[in-house]
């Protein structure tokens, strides 16, 4: 687990430490079972200390424990560095209160305080070090030993110093870009309940209960989805799987391309044209609604762009084309709704798989208000939209700046004066 500088060489003046010389590895361990208590959520009610077994209760800058525990055999400190040490291994949070910790982590506390920063960067920067060395055919996992013998390239402490501040920086701006996508969503969220239960402000004086929809404008209609739809259909997967994936040829979408935000296409897998070409009925036109109808993110679903170019869908993603009844964008927005959410939940469910048939997709329930109506509630959400797509692009370019910053920093292929830092994140 070495780090291996673009020459093969340390950089002049660092040093290529283990872990272990420089840090105190805590690994944590299961107390016993009757110590063990839920947390109320209530942290002036303490039965001893806070507990957690693993990475799934890691917050965003630190734990969010569901347990107590009377008497845990591990205690990790503040200031601490936790990282996961069954699969996913790995995964870093920070410690800002006294908390025991069980078998799926460790605790890293350096020596020198003033390390600590440095330290949360270069353990990020090691995780494909330490995922090469997890043991266990269905269970990845690595000891204590891995993490001891963990080698870092390490710095003097000024220019310690100074990479931390420089990588800081960006790691603030990602997190003020979150706080602004979050605080975005959390208002389209509102802004699409009041314009799907009471339409456009000022259109409107009388409203209605329809049943299995709840407050909508009186003159709004309840419709089943395929009164204004001309197609639902999907594909298939093509004959031989992953074998007849290529470098180029047509996006070939699948469930894990579809989210409620849009497309992702950082792992969509292409096919040959002549394959697209057996599979026309499957093509994906502009303004198609997406939806995937089976597997864990059933109900996921958004709209096709514009500039999406070819493209075609296996059996598990539903294109829905709509036909001028509807606006196709007014139809994601109500499919991605709760209400709608809980209708596809409770379709599926007792079934013996997850999934929808193109019928019953056909007859999920939709409000149905005038053509002009729905391409107004388009437009106001629209301003929204484009801003929660462009902070997440921001979000992705400084995630990338952190990633290319990390390794020419914690590598000393780019060397960061000791002075004054300024960055331009």
């Amino acid at each position: 687990m070495r780090p291996s500088p673009e020459n093969g060489a340390v950089p002049g003046g660092w040093q290529l430490v283990r872990l272990g010389d420089v840090a105190e590895i805590v690994m944590g361990q299961s107390p016993p079972g009757a110590t063990v208590f839920d947390w109320n959520g209530d942290s002036t009610v303490s039965r001893g200390l806070p507990f957690i077994q693993g990475n799934a209760e890691f917050g965003p800058n630190s734990p969010k424990p569901l347990k107590w525990c009377a008497q845990p055999a591990k205690v990790a400190r503040v200031d601490d560095i936790l990282i996961s040490v069954r699969a996913p291994v790995g995964e870093t949070n920070r410690v800002n209160t006294k908390i025991g910790i069980g078998r799926g982590l460790a605790a890293i506390r350096f020596a020198v305080p003033d390390a600590r920063a440095f330290g949360w960067h270069a353990l990020n920067h090691a995780k494909n070090a330490l995922e090469a060395v997890t043991q266990g055919s269905t269970f990845k996992a690595i000891g204590g030993q891995d993490l001891r013998s963990l080698s870092i390239l390490l710095p003097p402490l000024l220019e310690q110093r100074a990479i931390a501040a420089v990588l800081d920086s960006i790691d603030g701006a990602i997190e003020r870009t979150e706080a602004v996508i979050a605080t975005t969503e959390q208002l389209h969220d509102s802004l699409l309940h009041k314009l799907l239960t009471h339409g456009v402000p000022g259109w409107h004086t009388d409203w209605k209960d329809a049943l299995g929809v709840g407050t909508i404008p009186a003159g709004w209609e309840v419709v089943r989805l395929g009164e204004g739809v001309s197609h639902v259909g999907s594909g298939v997967t093509p004959k031989g799987g992953r074998s007849v994936y290529t470098a180029s040829g047509i996006p070939f979408l699948r469930s894990q391309n579809i989210h409620f935000d849009g497309l992702r296409l950082e792992d969509v897998v292409l096919i040959p044209s002549e394959i697209d070409d057996s599979m026309h009925r499957s093509r994906v036109q502009p303004g198609d609604v997406l939806l995937n109808i089976t597997g864990a993110s059933i109900g996921r679903c958004t709209v096709a762009p514009i500039d999406l170019g070819p493209a075609n869908v296996n059996q598990h993603v539903c294109i829905i084309r709509t036909t001028e009844e509807f606006n196709p964008r007014f139809v994601w927005k109500w499919l991605s709704t709760p209400r709608s959410q809980r209708e596809i939940d409770e379709i599926q469910t007792g079934q013996s798989r997850q999934g929808l048939n193109y019928q019953q997709v056909r007859q999920l329930t939709i409000a149905r208000p005038p053509r002009t109506e729905q391409d107004s509630i388009v437009e106001m959400l629209s301003g929204l939209d484009e801003t929660l797509e462009a902070m997440r692009h921001e979000r992705e370019r400084l995630q990338s700046l952190t990633s290319s910053a990390a390794d020419a920093l914690l590598t000393g292929r780019v060397r960061v004066p000791t002075g004054k830092v300024r960055t331009n994140a």
